[in-house]
């Protein structure tokens, strides 16, 4: 028993507790570390406008965005930038792509049908004239039509004994 204890002992005093300082780091592994970091980091140089996006409102006591005296090249400029923001909005996505970016927008891309056919003929043109759904909402309004009342008995009323 006591030649068992020893031998824990000693195997776990292999590994002695450094207090909180730690190995050094290989300058290789962190360069990789940091690369790793860094990769999918994209600085942007060239900013435009985003035409899409709702503008935030100016901040009334910051200094920069307070105009003092607009010239009328400065108030064009700023009426052709609403237009330009109005009209880029007002577009839809058929205006922007030529074909369906998504595959959402292809579900009222193409509003006519590539083969005309008739509605009145009933070997192409079928629909449900009622559903499961319809039939129970039908069911619930007409034995519950929103503006009646319903005929319950009002409850009993509890009678005090007298003593």
């Amino acid at each position: 028993m006591m030649l068992l204890l020893i031998s824990l002992k000693s195997a776990t005093m292999d590994h002695k507790c450094t207090f909180g300082t730690r190995p050094a780091i290989d300058i290789h592994m962190l360069n990789e570390i940091i690369f790793r970091e860094v990769k999918h980091f994209r600085n942007y140089k060239i900013y435009r406008p985003n035409f899409g996006a709702i503008p935030v409102s100016t901040k009334f006591y910051a200094r920069h965005d307070q105009i003092q005296d607009e010239s009328p090249e400065q108030t064009q400029q700023v009426e052709s930038y609403g237009q330009r923001v109005a009209q880029s909005r007002a577009q839809g996505p058929k205006n922007m792509y030529s074909s369906p970016a998504t595959e959402a927008m292809v579900y009222g891309w193409y509003d006519t049908p590539l083969v005309p056919f008739n509605r009145n003929d009933k070997r192409f043109y079928f629909p449900k004239r009622e559903s499961s759904h319809t039939k129970v909402e039908i069911i619930i309004l007409m034995s519950s039509p929103p503006g009646a009342k319903s005929k319950a008995p009002p409850p009993p009323a509890h009678k005090q004994k007298n003593s």
